[in-house]
């Protein structure tokens, strides 16, 4: 996917970008903080072009990021809850505590380590560079800076 924004900050390689809503990012916040006027920052964007404060860009996010992310923030800790519940629900039956109860535990507890495995994940997967936004081109350079 291709969005067009404004560089707002220059750090190093990376660049912080205010990018204009569009009909593909409606309604997800993985970019970042959404804005009143319809626009939303996006940290930590990796800048191969020398870009300046002001320019306009082309940043192209993977693809491929949004299928993974969205697998691993809902369907792996979904899975989790439930191999929880159910792992709860049997152990619970054998040590003669209630089994919904057991199984409510466990599939929460499941659901947040799972969350928090993601979490930490996102990290890692993001300093590698493979999935992370980069600024495709610069559309026009600021005549201010």
């Amino acid at each position: 996917m291709i969005e067009h924004g404004t560089i707002v900050a220059v750090r190093g390689g990376n660049v912080d970008v205010v990018l204009r809503s569009s009909d593909a990012c409606q309604g997800c916040s993985a970019c970042g903080a959404a804005f009143e006027s319809g626009e939303l920052l996006l940290r930590d964007v990796v800048d191969h072009k020398g870009t300046t404060l002001g320019d306009e860009v082309e940043v192209l996010i993977p693809d491929s990021l949004r299928l993974k992310a969205a697998l691993a923030v809902f369907a792996v800790p979904l899975a989790c809850l439930v191999l929880g519940y159910l792992a709860g629900f049997l152990l619970g039956r054998r040590a003669g505590i209630e089994p919904d109860v057991a199984g409510a535990i466990l599939g929460v507890l499941a659901a947040t380590v799972a969350l928090a495995g993601t979490r930490l994940a996102e990290k890692a997967v993001m300093r590698g560079g493979r999935f992370s936004p980069s600024v495709r081109a610069i559309i026009s350079r600021d005549s201010d800076g």
